[in-house]
């Protein structure tokens, strides 16, 4: 199954986007991201649904996201 990996800035986007995911039937869970140099401190939410859809339902409900990335296999 395809997932999706969304960076957030915060838990508290993380958890919004969550709920909005949740709204349109897409599980998914958040965990805290790494300090890396790519991503820096923040959140990413995974979902059980391709990055596509879950991009189009933040960018219609305004969430900002930093990255994403489809996960191939993806057992939510």
């Amino acid at each position: 199954m395809l997932g999706c990996k969304a960076v957030t800035e915060s838990y508290t986007l993380a958890k919004k986007a969550q709920k909005i995911l949740e709204g349109y039937g897409i599980k998914s869970q958040i965990k805290r991201t790494s300090n890396t140099k790519l991503e820096g401190c923040g959140f990413m939410l995974l979902a059980n649904e391709d990055c596509t859809s879950v991009s189009d339902i933040l960018v219609g409900h305004g969430i900002p996201y930093k990255r994403l990335e489809n996960l191939r296999g993806y057992q939510g």
